[in-house]
C-alpha cells in the first residue's frame, strides 16, 4: 500500500469533498492552475483566491455600475443593496440573528479591534482579561485599558477533559491561571473601589494562529455568566463582562455559532477566508454592546446633520452608519459574495474535515521522523490530539526541528531551504508573542536578553543561547492537497534527516581545531598547484564588475572595490535582491585617466565620473550598515538622475570616505564563518576578498548536470564562476581544496582565510538576452551538499593577515598568473 492509499484509507471520508460538485483534484486543476510548481502552505497568513472567483468578480465589476452608497442615484441604490446583502451573508455565516447583531465593515480585523479599543467604556473600575495566546492586534487593546486606569492581565485556560478525550461543556469546566495584574495608574485605582457597575472585556481567539489550538466557545457563556467563580473571587472579576472573539484565523472553517455562544464582538478579515479582497474586514457586534461604545469622532456617512460654525451634530441611528467612517470599500464588499458562493458550495463542515485530515496526517508523519541515532526530529507545539476530530485543532502545524545531537535547526534555515524547493511557509512568532513564549519556554529574561542581542521580529536571529526564537508554521487551506503535504514531508526528510556530508564533518572539525598561528606561516607554504585565473573589481555595490590582468591593492582590498553604493531616497541600500536591474549596470575604471565609467541599457549616454570628482556635494554624510559606521561623499543631481533612470526608481550615489568597525575573532582565534576581522572594508558584505576555485565550480556543474539528467528536465544549467561575484578566481588543484586553507600567498601578497562564504539567492540571478532572470539553481544543489549549521558555503573569504611580517605595501599589485601557495594547518 503506497502513501496515498494509506492516507485515503483513513481520511478518505473526510478528504477531498466527496459530496461536492468538484473533487479536490478538479478544484486544483481548474481554479488554482498557478500552483502547478508551488506548494503554498501559509493559509493562516493569507489564503489564496480562486481563479474562477476572480473571473466572477471581474465580470461583475465590468458589467455593473456601482456608485457611492452615500447617494440616492440608481447606481448608488444598487451598491446599497449589495452591501446590505453582504452584511446578511456575514451574519448568516456565523448564525447571528439580524435582530441581535450588526455587521460593521472595517479595513481588516485589526481595524475592527482598534474600533473596540477606542470606544469601549473603559474606567478605573474596568478589567481587560485576555488569553496568553493572542495576536498583537488584540494585545494592543491593553493600551486603551491601561491608559484609562483599568487593570489588565493575561490568563492560561485549562479546559477539563473527560477520560475519553472529550471536552466537557459546563459552566465549571475551565481552570484559569491568572498572570500578574498590570496597572498603569495605581493611585487612580485605589481611589475608586471595584464595584459591579464596571464594564470588563475578555478576549480570546477562536483558533490560535501560532499552534492551531481551538478554544472552546463555551468560554463565552462561562465568562459572561460565571466570571467570579472562574477567577476564584478575584476583585477584578466584578462587573459586567463582555466577550471578544478574534476569529481572523478560525472563521473560515469553524465560524462561531452566535446563536449558541452570544459573544459581544467578533472580528474577521476576508482575505483570510477567500484570499480576496484584501484590506476588508468586519466587526460583528451585538446591538446592546454597540450602545455602550462611546464614539467621539464623526465623519461623512455617520451624521444625519451637522452645522459648521456651531457645536451641533446629530448622528445617524443605525449601528453600521455610526461606526463606518467615510465611504466604505464598496467594490471590495461587492466581491465577497463570490467568495461565499464557493464556501456555500463546498460547505463549512466539509472544508473543516478536509483541512483537518491534512493537518492530522502531517503531524503524525512529523512525529514519526527519527535520526539515525533514534533521536526525534520534530517538536510539535499545541496540545491537539491526533485522533480524527474537527473540533480540537485548526489547520495549523507549528514545530521546530532538531539535529541528531539535540541542537536546533533555525526556523529561518527551514524557510530559506523550503523556498528553494518551491514551498511557501511562514516562520517566526506570527505576531503572537504570548503563544511563542509559552510553547518555546522563553522566560521574560530570555525575551529581554534576545532583544538586547539585537533580535526583533522578522530578522534572521532564529536561535539565541541555544533556544529557538520562533517556530516553523505550516497551514492548510480549503484547496490544499495530499500532494502538498507529501512534498513537504519529503523536503523535511531529504534536508534535515540525511547524514551530515563529509564536507560538513570536515568543516566543523576544522572550526574546532588548533588555533591558527599568524607568525611565520609564509615559511611553511608548500609548492603551488594553483594560479590566479582572473581578477574582478566591483566599484558599485551590486552592480556588474569588470575584469583586469592586474590591479593595485589598498587597505580595503582591491583598490576602488565596492567603494560606491546606491541608496533610495528613504535611505535604504539598493541591492540586486530588490533591484535586479542593477545587474545590467556595467562599470569600468581607467586608472590612467582616473575615471569611473558606467553604462546601462536604460540610459542613452555613458556616465563618466572623475575619481577626484568636483561633482561632490559639500560636506559628508554618516550612516550605519551592518554595524559599521561610514562617512560618505554624495553626488550632485545630474549623476543621481542617471542612476535613477538606470534602476527605475529615485536614488542617490554615495562614495565611502571612511569606515569604522570593531571586529573580534572567535575566542580560540580559530577559523569560523564570520565577517572580516581586523580588516578595513568599504561596502563589501563580509570581507575584503572573495575567492572562487574553477575546479569547485566544475564539480558543481557536474552535479547540476547529473541532477538534470536524473529529473529529465531539459538542458542542465552551466554556472559560470562569475555568477558568484568573486574578486579572485583560481585554477588548479582539487575541488574545494580552498575549504581547508588557513593562510595563502598570491604572488608576493599574504592573506588569511576567514572561512566559507555564506551564499544567498543572489547567485540564482542570471542575465539572458538583456533580461535579469531567476531560478532556484545553483543554490538548491549547493544546499544538498554544502550546508553547515544553516549556512550554504561556497568560496572563501580573505583578508590581509595583520600579524604577518610582510606588512601591506600600498604599491602591491595582484596579477593574473600569479602562483597561489596555501597552508592548511
Amino acid at each position: 500500500m503506497d502513501g496515498q492509499e494509506e492516507f485515503l484509507k483513513e481520511f478518505g471520508d473526510f478528504y477531498g469533498y466527496p459530496n461536492a460538485p468538484k473533487s479536490i483534484d478538479e478544484i486544483r486543476s481548474t481554479e488554482f492552475k498557478r500552483l502547478e510548481d508551488t506548494v503554498y502552505l501559509d493559509h493562516a497568513g493569507a489564503t489564496l483566491y480562486s481563479e474562477l472567483q476572480m473571473e466572477a468578480i471581474f465580470k461583475d465589476l465590468t458589467t455593473t455600475v456601482y456608485g457611492n452608497p452615500h447617494s440616492q442615484s440608481d447606481s448608488s441604490s444598487a451598491t446599497s443593496d449589495i452591501v446590505r446583502e453582504a452584511r446578511r451573508q456575514v451574519l448568516d455565516y456565523c448564525n447571528a440573528s439580524q435582530k441581535d447583531y450588526k455587521c460593521i465593515f472595517t479595513s481588516g480585523a485589526t481595524a475592527a479591534l482598534k474600533l473596540i479599543g477606542e470606544n469601549f467604556p473603559w474606567s478605573c473600575k474596568s478589567t481587560f482579561m485576555y488569553t496568553m495566546e493572542n495576536h498583537n492586534s488584540v494585545l494592543g487593546l491593553r493600551e486603551y485599558a491601561l491608559n484609562e486606569g483599568a487593570a489588565a492581565f493575561a490568563v492560561d485556560i485549562n479546559e477539563a477533559v473527560d477520560q475519553d478525550g472529550a471536552s466537557r461543556s459546563s459552566l465549571t469546566s475551565f481552570k484559569v491561571l491568572q498572570h500578574p495584574v498590570q496597572i498603569r495608574n495605581e493611585a487612580k485605582i485605589l481611589e475608586g473601589e471595584l464595584t459591579g457597575d464596571a464594564y470588563n472585556l475578555f478576549a480570546f481567539p477562536s483558533e490560535c494562529n501560532f499552534s492551531g489550538m481551538r478554544f472552546s466557545l463555551d468560554l463565552v457563556n462561562n465568562v459572561k455568566q460565571n466570571a467570579e467563580k472562574i477567577l476564584e473571587g478575584s476583585p477584578c472579576s466584578k462587573g459586567h463582562w463582555m466577550v471578544l472573539i478574534d476569529a481572523a484565523k478560525g472563521f473560515a472553517t469553524q465560524p462561531p455559532d452566535l446563536s449558541l455562544y452570544p459573544a459581544d464582538f467578533v472580528v474577521i478579515s476576508f482575505y483570510k477566508l477567500f484570499g480576496y479582497p484584501t484590506g476588508l474586514g468586519a466587526l460583528i457586534i451585538r446591538n446592546d454592546a454597540a450602545k455602550l461604545l462611546k464614539k467621539t469622532y464623526f465623519s461623512g456617512g455617520t451624521v444625519a446633520a451637522s452645522i459648521a460654525d456651531i457645536d451641533f451634530v446629530r448622528r445617524r441611528e443605525g449601528v453600521e452608519e455610526q461606526f463606518e467612517d467615510g465611504t466604505i470599500s464598496f467594490l471590495s464588499i461587492a466581491s465577497i459574495r463570490h467568495g461565499f458562493k464557493i464556501f456555500n458550495t463546498l460547505t463549512t463542515s466539509a472544508m473543516c474535515w478536509h483541512t483537518m485530515s491534512l493537518t492530522k496526517f502531517l503531524k503524525r508523519k512529523l512525529l514519526a521522523l527519527r535520526h539515525e541515532n533514534g533521536e526525534s526530529v520534530c517538536t510539535l507545539y499545541g496540545n491537539c490530539p491526533l485522533k480524527v476530530s474537527r473540533h480540537d485543532c485548526g489547520s495549523i502545524v507549528s514545530f521546530n526541528l532538531k539535529r541528531p545531537d539535540g541542537s536546533w535547526f533555525g526556523h529561518r534555515e527551514v524557510e530559506k531551504l523550503a523556498s528553494l524547493y518551491g514551498i511557501q511557509l511562514r516562520t517566526g512568532c506570527f505576531c503572537n508573542p504570548g503563544a511563542c513564549a509559552k510553547y518555546l519556554g522563553l522566560s521574560h529574561s530570555d525575551l529581554l536578553s534576545n532583544l538586547e542581542a539585537g533580535h526583533v521580529c522578522w530578522d534572521d536571529n532564529d536561535v539565541i543561547n541555544g533556544k529557538p526564537t520562533g517556530a516553523v508554521r505550516v497551514s492548510f487551506g480549503y484547496m490544499s492537497t495530499y500532494e502538498d503535504a507529501k512534498k513537504f514531508i519529503d523536503f523535511i526528510r531529504s534536508s534535515f534527516i540525511s547524514m551530515p556530508s563529509e564536507f560538513e564533518k570536515r568543516y566543523l572539525l576544522r572550526s574546532k581545531s588548533i588555533p591558527c598561528p599568524t607568525e611565520g606561516f609564509e615559511d611553511r607554504l608548500p609548492s603551488s598547484a594553483c594560479h590566479l585565473k582572473s581578477i574582478t573589481i566591483y566599484p558599485i555595490k551590486s552592480c556588474a564588475g569588470f575584469s583586469v590582468n592586474s590591479w593595485p591593492l589598498s587597505n580595503t582590498g582591491l583598490q576602488y572595490d565596492r567603494e560606491w553604493l546606491l541608496k533610495s531616497l528613504t535611505g535604504e541600500i539598493l541591492t540586486q535582491k530588490k533591484v535586479p536591474e542593477m545587474f545590467l549596470i556595467k562599470t569600468f575604471i581607467n586608472l590612467n585617466q582616473q575615471i569611473l565609467s558606467v553604462e546601462s541599457p536604460y540610459c542613452k549616454r555613458k556616465l563618466q565620473i572623475k575619481l577626484d570628482s568636483d561633482s561632490y556635494l559639500p560636506g559628508r554624510e554618516e550612516f550605519y550598515l551592518q554595524n559599521q559606521r561610514y562617512e560618505v561623499q554624495c553626488y550632485e543631481n545630474e549623476i543621481n538622475q542617471w542612476f535613477s533612470d538606470a534602476v527605475g526608481q529615485p536614488c542617490t550615489l554615495v562614495r565611502c570616505c571612511q569606515s569604522e568597525y570593531c571586529f573580534s575573532l572567535n575566542k580560540n582565534r580559530s577559523m569560523g564563518m564570520c565577517r572580516d576581522v581586523n580588516g578595513k572594508l568599504n561596502f563589501a558584505n563580509e570581507a575584503q576578498f572573495l575567492l572562487i576555485s574553477e575546479e569547485s565550480v566544475s564539480d558543481l556543474n557536474n552535479r547540476l548536470c547529473s541532477k538534470t539528467q536524473k529529473l529529465s528536465c531539459g538542458a542542465p544549467p552551466n554556472v559560470n564562476p562569475m555568477r558568484f561575484r568573486p574578486n579572485l578566481v583560481i585554477s588548479g588543484g582539487e575541488p574545494y581544496a580552498e575549504d581547508g586553507w588557513r593562510n595563502l600567498r598570491i604572488g608576493n601578497t599574504y592573506f588569511s582565510s576567514l572561512g566559507g562564504c555564506n551564499r544567498c539567492q543572489m547567485i540564482n540571478f542570471y542575465q539572458q538576452t538583456g533580461q535579469v532572470k531567476k531560478t532556484n539553481e545553483p543554490l538548491a544543489t549547493l544546499a544538498s551538499y554544502r550546508r553547515v549549521k544553516g549556512k550554504i558555503l561556497f568560496g572563501i573569504l580573505l583578508r590581509y593577515d595583520p600579524g604577518n611580517k610582510a606588512r601591506l605595501d600600498t604599491n602591491s599589485w595582484l596579477k593574473v598568473g600569479d602562483e597561489v601557495h596555501s597552508n592548511s594547518e
